[in-house]
């Protein structure tokens, strides 16, 4: 540039020159004589001999020159650098303005803004990246403003876009909505419609899952089987805990996984039957009588029918039949309703018994049993209401420890005896028609 503006002086000043010893040498010979004057001064921002005309390019000297890729620097770097080319940029373009809005003739001497410096590019990627994580803006700032712009640009697409697709989503659900509602229009209708008819009892039916967890020994407490707890289990089964197991009696470990009630969260949800408070003497036979229908639906009818009270034979009885005589043996007692807390313990045991441990029923067992409860429940009721005597305190001498400790010894390394007739063998396995002792006395009870 400057040995363009050197050739050019000289050239001016050669003609100058020239022009001048013309003039002196001739000056008659010419019809026209220039006067001799100051030269003008060299714009080296224009790249011409002020002042500046009005035709010249304003526009094309202020048109910010396309951008580089430097993508090899860092992008911190590279935005260090574009602030300051754009401040330099900036300032160039504003004394440029300046002579533009300079009215002709403009001062020979007033030069427009330095040629404008490039910048370095950034890719989509590294705008998204800025528009998406503030921290690091705050991290590489300050920016420069085309810099700002882009992102602010790149968040307002963002936003429009994630606008545009939750217009999408929630056309995308009124229309399955829309058709949900059609498919569910017309699908109510009444199957096998029954007539209720006054004093006929409702019929229930077994769930499913219910006869599952029986074979599969998971029984559910007694109080799951009223009625109001099997209508919920038909009507709202998205209440119902569920879990998925392998079936009972299976070794394998490919057998296919059979769905049965979670007893541990139903039992939280519904309680458990440890407790005769679970259930009235009422909901007892409505339950049971439930049972009983699930075990006969589960059980096949046997070969011959058990007559023997020694044991069961092969398919000479099945849990329906021993459970069904075990509850009808609790229905015939006296004072059913009365006396049912104080023998539902010995119900429950006996229960299950029959549905885990095979044992099958013994009438004159159970009788046993349920009488030595009765008669010490009204024997502590009975000594409830009596005062208590009071006994002046005996001296132990070694003889007395000696026989305690003795009999003590006794009770625990001899062998068990009924509480009946004393005899070495456990009260449950009393027989149930021995009813006096060998002398013809009548039993203890």
């Amino acid at each position: 540039m400057q040995s363009v503006s050197a050739s050019r002086n000289s050239a001016s000043d050669a003609t100058l020159g020239s022009s001048g010893s013309a003039e002196s040498q001739s000056p008659a010979g010419n019809d026209f004589v220039r006067p001799f004057g100051p030269s003008l001064p060299f714009l080296p921002n224009a790249n011409l001999v002020g002042p500046v005309p009005d035709d010249f390019d304003f526009e094309r000297h202020m048109t910010v020159p396309e951008g580089i890729s430097r993508l090899g620097l860092p992008l911190g770097i590279r935005i260090r650098r574009n602030a300051e080319v754009e401040r330099f940029n900036d300032e160039s373009i504003s004394e440029t303005v300046d002579v533009l809005a300079t009215p002709s003739p403009r001062p020979p001497d007033l030069d427009v803004g330095p040629a404008l410096k490039v910048t370095y590019c950034y890719t989509e990627s590294e705008i998204e990246e800025l528009a998406h994580s503030q921290p690091l803006c705050d991290s590489l700032g300050p920016f420069p403003p085309s810099l700002i712009r882009q992102i602010a640009a790149s968040r307002a697409k963002g936003k429009k876009e994630a606008e545009l697709l939750r217009q999408v989503e929630k056309d995308k659900e009124k229309e399955a909505d829309s058709s949900v509602r059609n498919k569910l229009i017309g699908t109510m209708e009444m199957q096998n419609p029954i007539k209720r008819v006054f004093g006929e009892a409702k019929e229930i039916v077994i769930p499913t899952i219910y006869l599952l967890n029986i074979r599969n020994r998971l029984i559910p407490p007694l109080h799951f089987f009223t009625n109001h707890r099997i209508e919920s289990v038909h009507t709202s089964p998205q209440t119902i805990h569920t879990k998925f197991v392998r079936p009972f009696g299976i070794e394998e470990q490919s057998g296919e996984k059979v769905q049965l009630l979670d007893l541990g969260k139903m039992i939280t949800l519904w309680g458990n039957d440890d407790n005769h408070e679970c259930l009235s003497p009422l909901r007892f036979l409505e339950a049971s009588k439930n049972l009983l229908a699930a075990l006969q639906l589960l059980c096949k009818a046997p070969s011959e029918p058990r007559e023997s009270t020694e044991g069961p034979t092969t398919n000479s009885t099945n849990y329906a039949i021993e459970y069904e005589q075990h509850l009808s043996y609790f229905k015939q007692l006296d004072d059913f309703e009365d006396t049912f807390a104080i023998w539902y313990d010995f119900e429950r045991e006996a229960r299950m018994d029959i549905l885990l441990g095979n044992v099958v029923f013994d009438w004159a067992k159970y009788a046993a049993r349920v009488h030595i409860i009765l008669q010490t429940r009204q024997a502590i009721v009975s000594n409830a209401h009596l005062p208590r005597a009071k006994f002046p305190r005996l001296a132990t001498s070694p003889d007395v420890s000696v026989a305690r400790a003795s009999s003590s010894k006794f009770f625990r390394d001899g062998a068990p005896a009924c509480l009946l007739c004393g005899k070495p063998h456990r009260l449950f396995d009393h027989p149930g028609n021995i009813s006096s002792f060998d002398d013809g006395k009548p039993l203890f009870v």
